[in-house]
């Protein structure tokens, strides 16, 4: 199983944020899941990358080159690692996503918050049934569940939040959930996934054709 994880880097993060992101870890780990998640080496990330690793998991980290140049960001114990450029972070949240059988959320800033509400997104759309389990360690993700709640009650979800999240109060429990989501729904995501395969092949052979095809002008005319 792969699993994708959100969660701060900040140092200033609660000790009681880091205990949670290390006991995931130690469950990611000891499972032998496959942990994506930002590659970082301190906050919520750092404390779950760390205890992964020591339980023997597999941690894949996607960052950014901006916090890897400026050296102090990026784990150095990650054996798989993909650095990606480019003057915003699609691609790098993309990659998160790509191939995760679903989504665990650790607390964070800015940042998980936005790769978190992309992913709430495309489970409405239907782009996406990936569950979604926010882990709720101190009441984190209240604030979450309040704002879906407000949509809902103001006719602007097309599903019930239920339907969309998650509030899991362990890392076991988070754990377990999208375990036993996975499992009751083994088709449905297969079906998805094939179908990203198919449009990536789709575009991919695009690509292949445009180029061969601007080569062969060129040669014609040189």
């Amino acid at each position: 199983m792969r699993v994708c994880v959100f969660g701060s880097s900040s140092r200033k993060t609660k000790e009681s944020f880091l205990n949670a992101s290390k006991e995931l870890g130690v469950l990611l780990g000891k499972d032998g899941v496959t942990s994506v998640n930002g590659g970082g080496s301190t906050g919520c990330m750092g404390a779950l990358n760390d205890a992964c690793l020591s339980a023997g998991g597999e941690v894949t980290g996607i960052i950014h080159r901006m916090w890897v140049d400026e050296g102090d960001e990026l784990h150095l114990g990650l054996v798989n690692l993909v650095i990606v450029d480019g003057d915003n972070l699609g691609e790098r949240k993309e990659l998160l996503l790509h191939g995760a059988d679903c989504v665990i959320a650790l607390p964070g800033g800015v940042g998980t918050m936005d790769e978190l509400w992309q992913s709430i997104s495309e489970r409405q759309l239907g782009f996406s049934d990936r569950p979604i389990a926010l882990l709720n360690t101190d009441g984190f993700y209240d604030c979450v569940w309040s704002t879906l709640m407000h949509l809902k009650d103001n006719g602007l979800l097309y599903k019930d939040p239920a339907e969309l999240v998650y509030l899991a109060k362990t890392p076991a429990d988070a754990l377990q959930y999208c375990k036993d989501h996975i499992a009751a729904k083994p088709g449905k995501i297969q079906k998805l996934r094939d179908r990203r395969t198919h449009t990536q092949g789709l575009i991919t052979g695009a690509l292949v054709g445009l180029c061969a095809g601007l080569a062969l002008s060129y040669l014609r005319h040189h």
